[in-house]
Parts: C-alpha cells; sequence; structure tokens
C-alpha cells in the first residue's frame, strides 16, 4: 500500500508544478494529496490546509508563527530562492527545516538581469509592436561593450551574469560579504569595496537576498545616498531582479523623477503584485517586469522536481538539501 502525503503549494498551477510533483512522488511508492493555494495572500485558508500538511510550498505568502505552531504534521517548508516570509525562529523551536533552492534558478535570473540591461540600452521600445502599427519611429540606443557593469552580490548569480556580460564585452566590478573569496576564478571581474563599485559603474545590478535582520541586514540596502552615487556615475542605471524591499522604492521613485538615476529597470517590488496606482508605473524612465526572472521552463522543472525530492526525504526521516544557513545547527 502506497503512503500518503500532503503537500501544500501557496502558488497558482504553471503546467508544470503540479505534474511535475506528482511524476517524482508517485515513482517513489507515496500518494500525493497536492492542494493549491492560488492566491498567495489567502492567509485564512494556508492557515486552515496547513494545519494537516506533511511539506508546505510557501513561495511568496507570508508563514507566520501561529501557522507554524498549528501545523501538527509539517514536516519541512521549502522555499525557491528567498526565504524571507516565514518566521525563522518559530520554524526553529518546532525543529521544522526551512529550506531553499541556491543556484536552482541562477542562469534563467541572471539572463532576465541581461535582458533588463539590454532593453534600456534600446530605449525600452517595443519595436516589433510598433512596427505592426504601421510605425516607422527609429532611436538611437548605446552600445554595452566598454561599459562597467557593478554587481551588488557575487554568488552563483552573480558569477552567471559576469560571465554574460563580459561576453558583450563589457567590465565587471562586483561587490561582495565575503571579499577574501576573491573572484573565484573569474579573472576578469574585480572584487571591490561598496562605494568604489557605486562610484564607478555604468550599470548597477542588485543580487542580494533579503535579509530583514542582524549584522547581514540586506533590507533598504540602498537608499537616497547610494542613489546618488549611483546617479552620478557613468550612465546611471539601476537594475534589480532580486527582492523590492532592498531599495527604498520612495527614494527610488523620487532619483527618477528628478533623473539622479537615469534610467532603471525591475523585476521585483516591495509589494508584490505591484499595485495598479503605484507610481513606478507611471515613470517613463523605468522598465518593468512581473517577478519573473527565475519562471523558464528549465528553471521551473528544477524547482519542482526539489520539491519533491525534498519532500521524500522528510518523509523518510531524511535530511533534506539545502537547510537554510539561520537553522542549519539545529539538524546537526
Amino acid at each position: 500500500m502506497s503512503k500518503k502525503i500532503k503537500i501544500l503549494l501557496c502558488s497558482d498551477d504553471d503546467g508544470l508544478m503540479v505534474k511535475t510533483i506528482k511524476s517524482v512522488i508517485s515513482n517513489k511508492g507515496y500518494e500525493e494529496n497536492i492542494v493549491l493555494v492560488r492566491d498567495q495572500h489567502d492567509a485564512d485558508t494556508i492557515a486552515k490546509e496547513i494545519v494537516d500538511a506533511d511539506v508546505v510550498y510557501p513561495d511568496k505568502a507570508m508563514i507566520t508563527r501561529e501557522m507554524i505552531m498549528s501545523a501538527e504534521k509539517v514536516r519541512l517548508f521549502q522555499y525557491g530562492t528567498g526565504y524571507d516570509t516565514i518566521d525563522l525562529e518559530a520554524a526553529g523551536e518546532r525543529k521544522i527545516p526551512v529550506c531553499n533552492m541556491p543556484g536552482i534558478t541562477a542562469q534563467s535570473v541572471a539572463e532576465h538581469a541581461m535582458y533588463l540591461i539590454l532593453a534600456l540600452a534600446r530605449n525600452d521600445r517595443d519595436y516589433g509592436e510598433e512596427m505592426k502599427g504601421g510605425k516607422w519611429n527609429r532611436g538611437v540606443g548605446i552600445e554595452l561593450a566598454g561599459k562597467t557593469l557593478g554587481l551588488i552580490g557575487y554568488g552563483n548569480i552573480g558569477k552567471i551574469h559576469a560571465r554574460i556580460a563580459h561576453g558583450f564585452g563589457m567590465k565587471i566590478l562586483a561587490f561582495r560579504g565575503n571579499r577574501e573569496r576573491g573572484n573565484e576564478g573569474l579573472d576578469f571581474v574585480d572584487i571591490v569595496d561598496f562605494d568604489y563599485l557605486l562610484e564607478n559603474s555604468d550599470i548597477v545590478s542588485v543580487l542580494l537576498p533579503l535579509i530583514k535582520h542582524g549584522s547581514c541586514k540586506t533590507e533598504r540596502f540602498i537608499g537616497k545616498k547610494e542613489l546618488i552615487k549611483i546617479g552620478g556615475a557613468g550612465l546611471g542605471w539601476l537594475i534589480n531582479t532580486s527582492r523590492g524591499a532592498i531599495i527604498n522604492e520612495n527614494d527610488l521613485i523620487e532619483s527618477l523623477k528628478n533623473n539622479i538615476i537615469k534610467k532603471a529597470a525591475l523585476d521585483v517590488y516591495e509589494t508584490e503584485p505591484l499595485p495598479e496606482n503605484s507610481e513606478l508605473r507611471k515613470l517613463p524612465n523605468l522598465f518593468l517586469t512581473p517577478h519573473i526572472a527565475g519562471d523558464t521552463k528549465e528553471a521551473l522543472v528544477r524547482r519542482y522536481t526539489l520539491i519533491a525530492e525534498n519532500a521524500i526525504k522528510v518523509m523518510n526521516n531524511k535530511k533534506p538539501q539545502y537547510i537554510v544557513k539561520e537553522l542549519e545547527s539545529v539538524f546537526d
């Protein structure tokens, strides 16, 4: 007789999620009960379904202390890259592992960051739609070769982003918390101080995880002072494919209105989905995408496969992969 497992997915199904997870689970001899809560802001339904769930994939849904304490059966909270929406202290108290997926979407996010740069370089114009509409509005862009890209963060995504940009002939600067680790074999990358990067980059790309507390806090890491430095250097462009709250959104809006930041491109926002009346939607020097950097078919299949594989591990009383660093000591 197959064993049963309830997996709570706080996500809409993109056509791959349930299919991929079911395939992996069934091949391991489990009968799956997959529950989709499509609205990640539906806290009442999430609180109800979490009570008897074995595995939870919150995605961007808030998982509160109260939810964790009520989740009598939960053996795993499985995240994608960011895990800033869960009460880690409560999970640690319950000795429930919280895992993420380092590197699983790195290629996709790095490619999207480069796409945003290219969009700005070609004036954020949908020339294809204009042509189909009978127009012939030409524009003058810029070449990226010879421009300096500054990477704030130099993990899996940063290194791939650096290689792609280097292929375009760009110069690469990077800031990382542990400078002693150097450029890890990418000789074309210069590891520099934070202020030096801000003051010497044409384009700054933010690639940090969102950390809300402690000495490594990154929330509101970039504000008015930093934006002035970015805007005063080179092209004065800013890219964010990380988390919206890393940049002070109000400061960014003011800097764009006052042409301090000349152009910016964002995939992430302090509030998601981005409100219809957001000032960000009204700025002509800002290019927006709806938090899709990591959403490629290849990355999604890797993500959903890992959810299922880690689910099987915990159901078999084995340690899952990629327990977040804040909770590693709990499970040593």
